[in-house]
């Protein structure tokens, strides 16, 4: 037992090694006094370092005698401090530590190459076959009354191609052709479309891609340069064959030599930053040392069609290289908060966040906040330590602000990869991130694994809805976002929405419907039940209807109403105990497209609570970093039972002992 608490010790010390010793993040009320912050500098010997003017958080260096602990502990005691913590570590959420480098496989059929666009048809025209036992008198008995003449016959097979002579549509004369006895199939003269198909070589290895239904989205669009998604990471290969096209560059430090003049041209407190940040080293140079960062810009934006490596989910985007995080895939937070705000100030519309780790942090979520404010969308991987977001939360995806989607990992087989965190509340959907193949650092491809490679994925997704919707909300593109997954049974009740990423549907002209309300077992009788949705159109909803079933009765629909913003409201009656309810909302907009959402279930009857609490560890160490936690509580828990076995051992043998002696 001595032997479990000393490990259990120094693992504790190891993960107290782990915080940066001597720096501390501080925010002050706006009450607060120039005198006031001077004397408690003095008074702690606290040194600024760093200051986040956009969300009033300043970062100090400790010279003196005090601890990170005894500075934070001061602070909570003072009336004009807001909070104040330590700087926490965090890193990159790939689960190898080197990507494996692979030779291009030969090429096989995707899945858009091997089925065809079946829903458009030509007009005015019908292909019959008649039966081969059926006379040409018989024939022209049936051309005649249906209202159709022959154009062309196909001979080697017995088709005719026929011209609708009545008024009449192609369906309704379809249908007539099949009803009749003497036709084995009539059915119209389909067309079909050439899916869009880059010719970049390696294509046919990003099964990811084909999964999302990417080529069908390049069918309506691959994506403009005039959207900005910041890779906060460990940086970008910003010379790479395949990305250099997509680099970002800032307009007021290019050109006439600005690049490299040790001027801040452009005035936003970055010397000669014309194409990102490297905000570890303090310099205008963000390559990847890495190379997880350069393998998520690949994701997102590798260039398409080019002929040359692999394709992004965007042929054309504009990705900003934020470098935060170091060689060995690590970096603190004031240093995230810093390429939030700057990637933010800059002109993202897209953060893509393939890191985590650290605890809450206060000053982070106000970063995050402040990109919300400005329309920003902030897109996070869930975690790798197959575990429940609910139960633990995995910052920065589980900071509860309107902007952030969190994103988990499925594998080639639609299923949630097996070191994928996951959430029935607190993860939004999934997306590809096992052996996702892209771009390395210094011109090379190869694969890695991790909620790191499912997030650019969806960051992806949505920078190319803003490319087909240019004049969206951050809000509507999340909507569009959440609303058009592939729902699949495994992911039910693993996340969210239930699905896993589709851009192609995301992209639709139909009303896209997303955060429906699943309603829960209840005792209440009285009622009403409320569901909400979330409701977008590109030309605007007409009606939102919530159609409900109480099983064994009649199913009853009614309008749903606007509450403004995108939000509606509908409302169930309350049901006797015992019954049991289905649901769904569908949506009609302008041009008369429906969409019908997910069927939800839920009964009058006892609340399920998730169990007894015999899972429940009896003791819970929260320590940052995840490994040595899953060590230290395991370690912690065993010693609970072994403790008072070993106990009750001890105890025994002694009286027995006492019981021979006598």
């Amino acid at each position: 037992v001595l032997i479990m608490l000393l490990i259990c010790a120094f693992f504790v010390l190891a993960a107290s090694k782990n915080e940066r010793p001597r720096e501390v993040l501080i925010k002050f009320n706006s009450q607060v006094h120039n005198s006031q912050i001077d004397s408690l500098t003095a008074a702690l010997g606290l040194t600024k370092i760093n200051s986040f003017s956009e969300i009033n958080v300043d970062v100090f260096q400790i010279s003196s005698q005090y601890s990170v602990n005894d500075v934070i502990q001061i602070c909570s005691t003072l009336p004009y401090v807001e909070y104040a913590e330590p700087t926490a570590t965090v890193r990159a959420f790939s689960i190898e530590a080197k990507p494996t480098e692979t030779a291009p496989l030969p090429a096989v059929a995707t899945k858009a190459q091997q089925k065809a666009q079946v829903a458009e048809f030509k007009q005015g025209e019908v292909l019959i076959k008649f039966k081969t036992t059926i006379t040409q008198e018989s024939i022209n008995q049936t051309l005649s009354s249906v209202g159709i003449s022959i154009a062309k016959r196909y001979d080697d097979i017995g088709v005719y191609s026929c011209n609708i002579l009545a008024d009449k549509s192609v369906l309704k004369v379809v249908e007539e052709c099949n009803a009749d006895s003497r036709v084995e199939y009539a059915e119209p003269n389909y067309i079909y479309h050439s899916f869009v198909t880059p010719n970049d070589p390696r294509f046919p290895e990003m099964f990811g891609l084909d999964k999302i239904d990417a080529p069908e989205a390049w069918e309506e669009q691959t994506g403009s340069k005039s959207i900005i998604v910041g890779v906060i990471d460990t940086g970008t290969d910003q010379k790479h064959e395949d990305l250099k096209d997509n680099i970002w560059r800032n307009p007021g430090e290019i050109g006439d030599g600005k690049e490299n003049n040790q001027i801040d041209d452009d005035g936003n407190g970055f010397i000669d930053d014309f194409e990102g940040w490297d905000f570890i080293n303090n310099d205008n140079n963000p390559f990847d040392d890495n190379d997880h960062g350069t393998h998520v810009s690949g994701t997102i934006g590798a260039l398409g069609n080019n002929g040359v490596g692999v394709v992004g989910v965007n042929w054309n985007v504009t990705i900003m290289p934020l470098k935060f995080l170091d060689a060995q895939g690590s970096g603190e937070s004031d240093d995230a908060i810093e390429a939030i705000l700057y990637g933010t100030n800059m002109g993202a519309k897209v953060l893509s966040n393939s890191w985590g780790g650290g605890g809450l942090s206060r000053a982070l979520e106000d970063a995050i906040k402040f990109a919300n404010q400005k329309g920003v969308l902030f897109v996070a991987a869930a975690g790798n330590e197959s575990s429940n977001n609910d139960s633990v939360p995995s910052y920065p995806a589980s900071y509860e602000v309107d902007n952030v989607v969190a994103v988990a990992s499925t594998n080639r087989d639609d299923n949630l990869s097996g070191f994928s965190n996951w959430g029935q509340e607190s993860v939004d959907l999934a997306a590809p991130g096992s052996s996702i193949l892209s771009t390395l650092a210094r011109d090379r491809y190869g694969v890695l694994s991790g909620t790191s490679m499912a997030t650019p994925h969806v960051s992806g997704a949505a920078a190319i809805i803003w490319a087909q919707y240019p004049n969206l909300g951050m809000k509507r593109v999340k909507i569009r976002l959440l609303g058009s997954v592939d729902r699949n049974s495994n992911l039910a009740d693993r996340m969210a929405t239930g699905g896993r990423l589709n851009v192609h549907k995301a992209l639709s002209t139909s009303p896209v419907i997303a955060n429906t309300t699943h309603l829960k077992n209840t005792l209440d009788e009285v009622g009403p039940y409320i569901v909400e949705s979330d409701i977008i159109d590109d030309v605007g909803v007409q009606t939102a209807m919530l159609t409900y079933q109480v099983v064994g009765q009649q199913a009853v629909t009614v309008a749903m109403t606007s509450t403004g913003e995108d939000h509606y409201r509908g409302e169930i009656p309350g049901q006797p105990l015992g019954s049991t309810i289905v649901y769904f909302v569908a949506a009609t907009d302008s041009d008369g497209n429906q969409t019908k959402d997910s069927n939800f279930t839920f009964s009058i009857t006892e609340p399920t609570n998730g169990g007894s609490g015999c899972g429940k560890p009896a003791i819970e160490v929260n320590l940052q970093n995840p490994l040595i936690r899953t060590t230290v509580n395991a370690l912690a828990n065993f010693s609970v039972f072994v403790i008072p076995l070993l106990a009750y051992k001890i105890h025994s043998n002694r009286r027995k002992k006492r019981e021979n002696q006598k």
